[in-house]
């Protein structure tokens, strides 16, 4: 038998080919992601993988056996960065340098929101008016109406002192969660202009924002998806264990990014939770418009309106004694 022949196409094998580094770059919004998967080795060696830059200011390393690597887009404006992947095969080295296009930093980008702001609007005002329901007494646990419904007060009339915990004692002192007739009952008693709308359209609340209203929403955060960074402020940074998770929240602004429409709200379900910054994660926390649609279609398919002045001859809402209502925790 004929040995040390190769078939037709094979090429003889000596063990020191050296490897070929290949790489892409992908933009994921807050972050560049390399990918040095197409990076091959034709003797079958395990690879390892060292990246490096010509820009200080992005710190690159090794991800050792693993192909991907990503870095946070830096602060300041954007840039053409060349990257170097070296690949080994523990034996011979492989170099493949690419420019990397670099976007500018925003705050969108940093918020895990997306890549292109076209519109945004909201009804902040320039003092404090966050509430973390985990400072509202021995039923935290269950205040987020008192907290929302305080919140929109405050909005309303800057100089008002009530808190949480006064609302619950005015409601259920001794538990329980909260309705959204108690929420309105709260508002009519402290002379907060409201009226509650059906939610027809959910672009309805872009259009009580542009006019100026905030907005209170009673509705299932499961149906909402979960964070996938602890640095991001969109989507639900708690756990919501099941179907049935009813709850409150204010929605004071919207944004308008890659086509989508990203609702900016106070959820006061902060429990102290916090971003690296310090700042609570409640608060100007995001959530995607069919995310919330699916939500309050499940759990209550309303919103509270609080105008700020009442408006002429009145935008009229729905009659809220045909009305059923609904708990948040």
């Amino acid at each position: 038998m004929l040995t040390g022949l190769l078939a037709c196409g094979d090429e003889e094998k000596t063990g020191n080919t050296p490897p070929i580094a290949q790489f892409e770059f992908i933009d994921g919004i807050d972050r560049i992601i390399l990918d040095g998967r197409t990076s091959t080795d034709r003797d079958g060696d395990p690879l390892t993988y060292l990246w490096t830059s010509s820009n200080g200011s992005i710190p690159l390393g090794s991800s050792g056996t693993l192909p991907e690597y990503s870095f946070k887009i830096p602060e300041g404006g954007s840039a053409n960065v060349d990257v170097t992947l070296t690949v080994s095969d523990g034996n011979l080295l492989s170099e493949k340098t690419r420019t990397v296009d670099v976007p500018a930093f925003t705050i969108v980008r940093s918020y895990g929101l997306g890549k292109s702001l076209t519109h945004e609007a909201n009804c902040n005002v320039n003092y404090e008016w966050y509430i973390d329901q985990s400072s509202s007494g021995p039923h935290s646990l269950v205040n987020c109406g008192p907290a929302a419904v305080t919140m929109a007060i405050k909005w309303f009339d800057q100089n008002f002192v009530g808190t949480a915990e006064d609302a619950r004692n005015v409601y259920h002192p001794s538990g329980g969660w909260w309705y959204t007739n108690d929420i309105i009952a709260y508002l009519n008693s402290n002379g907060v202009y409201n009226r509650t709308i059906k939610l027809e359209q959910f672009s309805d609340l872009k259009t009580e924002i542009d006019a100026g209203n905030i907005i209170i929403l009673c509705l299932d955060m499961y149906y909402v998806d979960d964070a996938d960074d602890p640095e991001h402020h969109v989507n639900r940074f708690y756990a919501a264990g099941g179907p049935g998770w009813g709850h409150f929240m204010v929605v004071k602004g919207y944004k308008e990014i890659d086509g989508k429409v990203f609702y900016e709200t106070y959820d006061p379900y902060s429990f102290s939770n916090t971003y690296s910054n310090g700042d609570l994660k409640g608060k100007d926390r995001y959530y995607i418009s069919s995310d919330l649609a699916a939500a309050t279609n499940i759990w209550w398919d309303y919103a509270i309106v609080v105008e700020r002045t009442e408006t002429p001859g009145g935008r009229k809402g729905v009659d809220v004694s045909q009305i059923v209502h609904k708990p948040g925790r």
